[in-house]
Order: structure tokens, then sequence, then C-alpha cells
């Protein structure tokens, strides 16, 4: 149910946390996720690229700024009742304390949580780092990095057995988001709703 809640008025903040390699299609999913349904957008970049102002990228420095603008957003976001889609690259075993730390600033401030692994064929991974809307942005846009990072780290296992799986490889957006939104239970974006921010 969409509607502008009083300032006495409480609902639970669903957070769909959405991770995967680069080139998964975490933001093409999410900005779906907020036209057909509402929610608001928490891109990683969002916290990325102003960290990569100050600090190199995998620095103790760098992980600590990224890890404290993601943290905030999400406290915020759930003690406003607001619904919101996050995104991720998740390295399984090396990323487990940050991942932690988003969860529980969700479900801290009152808000549920639900994990949603995105995993598109290799051939399509590289399709995508090398799409044009990539171009001029912080993002991976060169197989090679991709290639290195995949042998490096492990952003194929799922964080937790529970976990939505989804192989997006041949699926649309739209598609990815309704099946991400039935499973949370999500109901379709109603347009006299105020609840769209990408």
């Amino acid at each position: 149910m969409r509607y502008e809640r009083g300032v006495d008025e409480r609902r639970r903040s669903e957070h769909v946390l959405l991770y995967g390699p680069p080139g998964a299609g975490k933001l093409t999913v999410a900005r779906a996720l907020a036209d057909r349904y509402g929610l608001r957008v928490l891109d990683n970049h969002l916290s990325v690229d102003p960290a990569l102002r100050l600090f190199a990228f995998g620095t103790p420095e760098f992980g600590a700024v990224v890890e404290q603008i993601r943290v905030t957003l999400l406290q915020a976001a759930a003690r406003a009742g607001l619904d919101v889609v996050s995104t991720l690259v998740y390295a399984h075993g090396s990323d487990d304390a940050h991942l932690s730390s988003l969860i529980a600033a969700s479900t801290g401030a009152g808000g549920r949580v639900t994990r949603v692994q995105l995993v598109p064929s290799m051939a399509a991974l590289e399709r995508r780092v090398q799409a044009v809307s990539r171009a001029g942005t912080t993002k991976i846009n060169d197989p090679a990095v991709l290639h290195r990072l995949l042998a490096e780290h492990d952003l194929r296992t799922p964080a937790r057995a529970d976990d939505l799986v989804i192989d997006n490889t041949s699926l649309p957006p739209e598609l990815v988001a309704d099946l991400v939104a039935d499973h949370v239970g999500l109901v379709p974006f109603a347009p006299r709703d105020v609840r769209r921010s990408t």
C-alpha cells in the first residue's frame, strides 16, 4: 500500500539489496523497481564516486567513507519508512562485514531487508560492461578488468543461501523488477504517490 504518512504514522521500510558483478544490470533493475513500484534508488556509485574524490579505490579510507555514506542513507530511509533499492558489487567472503553493516543499518532502524543477486552469463557481463551508457563514468567498462575482478574475487556466490538469485541474461529489467517485487510483496506504483527518485 502506498500513501503519504502523517507524523505519527509509520510503516516498515522495505530495503531491496540488489547485488551482482559489474555489468549485471543492478542499476537498470533498480530504476525499473523505482518506476514500477516507487522505490527510492541508492546506487552504489552515490557512495563510491565521492569517496574516489579523496581516496584510491580499495584503500581502508575509501572503504570507510563508502560504508559511512551507505549506512547513513539506509538508516535515514528506514527511519522515514521509505522503500529503497540499493545496489552493490558483493565479493563473497571479503565483503561479508560490509554487507552485515548495510543490513543492520536498515533493520536496526526498523526496516526489512531482502537480498537479491543478479547473475547473468559471462557473455552478457562482457557485453554490458562495454555499453555506451557506461562511458564517462567510474563504472568498469573494460572486459579485461572484469575478468581480473572475477578471477580475484568471488562475485558469483550468493551472500546467503536464502537470497533470491535471478539469472537475468535474457530477461528484460521490467520483468526482473516484477520478480523481485513479487518476492518482496511490493505493490505497483500509483501515479498519486509522491515516491519516485533516481
